[in-house]
């Protein structure tokens, strides 16, 4: 059986406000809306009318096009540019005699074009294995693609899209710790727009610069990359001649990497322009390139609501990397709390040195791990403890970890530097300012359950109404299509900043 859920959940805007999917289809829906919980979202059987309060359709979602005899009864309420995705089996799968007559490609394409413009066709293929090549002997001539696809998904609209179409081209330099939240998660939510292709290079690939369809706009991001002054202007030369934006993506402090340094920070005053976390790091950027924009990291989905059971077991958590200088300070509070309380245990994810110093037996470590596992850890504790100390590479980090304890509702005791910008105080989570404070706000939130709750719910809801990708990532295109409409302008400005490139 194929799941055809992966691949029509990504083909879905991720905004879209009112969805109608025609059949069912695994769990589509709940994953759609965990992503959108804003979302009416709607299935209905096939050849059932709409519901009238789905007067003003973003989107049909069709899982099985065979599955529905007239598509055009459900275009009414399709407000344009209406988009319709869906699946089809196909009907010449080399397995597929075993399985109820489907429609063919050509059918498909009938079909959609006789009411939609056609936007997207995508085949999925099988792997060929010893039993097909066998199948094949039987055959004059054999189509292996066609064979081996059994599914075609599909993108249309019920009107034309007139906007530009965008390729968001990147180069992945620092895979650890932020590939996910700055690349992968962007282009995921960057993808479900129609006109938007992603692709990612990573270190020890080559950038192919011929990738690009002719009605392409080009844009070329250096995430977190090391250019090294003087030899690789001839790269951003290379990006220029062949009509790419050029956009530099950093999400720390350049100053931490001396090699930035050694090579005159290269990569961000060749660039066309800058993006970044944070409105410190965007301040910061601004030495080297004026044009800079913010894209603050935000939660892909919203996870399920906690359900608390009813126990006098708390739970704190601590998962971070390099955080030794920030949480030594308030080591010998927490020991003494832990002492005070023996009812509380500790889970503590990626730091071995923050694990051992903890003085009590009431503890747990789980070394660096997927994330999934990560946030299931998370999503089982109920205070977690965020320092940083007042230094210029804390100042600039994101309220990333403030967004994720609210998402699986764990209630934050931050420092606050970073965290004061985002928590409102004693409503979605607790901020300190010295170790009395830590003290004293640590011991309330394990005493009081009441307040634990509340402070959770808020911070649930604060997320839900505020941080979630899908109310910004039409951000990103928006300004990637600014800048590119601005070229003339950011190549002058570059010609005068790196007039190397221009020679």
């Amino acid at each position: 059986m194929v799941d055809l859920t992966p691949k029509l959940l990504s083909f879905i805007p991720a905004d879209a406000q009112q969805v109608a999917q025609i059949g069912e289809c695994a769990q589509l829906a709940d994953r759609y809306r965990a992503i959108n919980p804003t979302a009416n979202y709607q299935v209905i059987a096939p050849g059932a009318a709409l519901p009238e309060n789905l007067d003003c359709l973003d989107c049909l979602v069709i899982p099985n096009l065979a599955a529905v005899e007239n598509l055009a009864q459900y275009l009414g309420q399709l407000q344009p540019p209406g988009l319709v995705i869906g699946a089809c089996p196909n009907h010449d799968y080399w397995q597929s005699q075993a399985h109820p007559p489907a429609l063919n490609q050509e059918q498909v394409l009938q079909n959609l074009t006789a009411h939609l413009e056609l936007l997207d066709l995508q085949a999925d293929l099988d792997q060929a294995t010893p039993a097909f090549s066998q199948f094949c002997q039987h055959l004059e001539q054999p189509d292996a693609n066609r064979l081996l696809t059994h599914t075609f998904y599909f993108r249309a609209s019920k009107t034309a899209l007139t906007q530009p179409r965008l390729l968001i081209h990147t180069f992945i330099s620092a895979p650890i710790g932020c590939d996910r939240v700055r690349v992968l998660e962007p282009d995921y939510f960057s993808a479900t727009h129609p006109l938007n292709r992603t692709v990612q290079v990573r270190v020890g690939e080559s950038i192919s610069l011929n990738i690009a369809h002719p009605s392409e706009q080009r844009v070329l991001i250096w995430q977190r990359a090391l250019l090294r002054y003087p030899e690789d202007l001839a790269k951003q030369k290379l990006l220029l001649k062949n009509g790419y934006l050029i956009v530099a993506e950093h999400d720390d402090d350049p100053y931490f990497w001396p090699e930035n340094a050694d090579h005159k920070f290269l990569l961000f005053w060749s660039s066309h322009c800058v993006q970044t976390s944070t409105p410190a790091l965007a301040e910061h950027m601004r030495q080297w390139n004026p044009n800079v924009t913010v894209f603050a990291n935000q939660l892909a989905y919203l996870p399920p609501p906690r359900q608390y059971p009813k126990t006098n077991r708390i739970t704190l958590f601590f998962g971070a990397l390099n955080r030794q200088a920030d949480w030594e300070p308030i080591m010998p509070s927490l020991n003494q709390i832990l002492r005070k309380f023996q009812q509380v245990s500790v889970q503590v994810v990626h730091d071995r040195a923050f694990f051992d110093a903890l003085e009590t037996k009431h503890k747990q470590f789980t070394p660096w791990c997927a994330y999934e596992q990560y946030q299931k850890i998370l999503h089982s504790c109920d205070i977690g403890i965020l320092p940083l100390n007042d230094t210029q590479f804390n100042r600039m980090k994101s309220d990333l970890k403030f967004l994720e304890h609210a998402g699986h509702g764990t209630v934050a005791l931050a420092s606050p530097v970073v965290y004061a910008n985002s928590i409102i105080e004693g409503e979605t989570g607790m901020i300190y300012h010295n170790l009395d404070q830590f003290s004293a706000k640590l011991t309330e939130l394990i005493r009081n359950h009441t307040l634990r709750q509340a402070i959770a719910t808020n911070a649930y809801q604060w997320v839900k109404q505020n941080r979630l990708m899908s109310q910004h990532y039409q951000a990103r295109r928006q300004w990637y299509l600014e800048m590119r409409a601005q070229l003339p302008r950011l190549n002058a400005e570059l010609r005068d900043r790196c007039p190397q490139l221009f020679s």
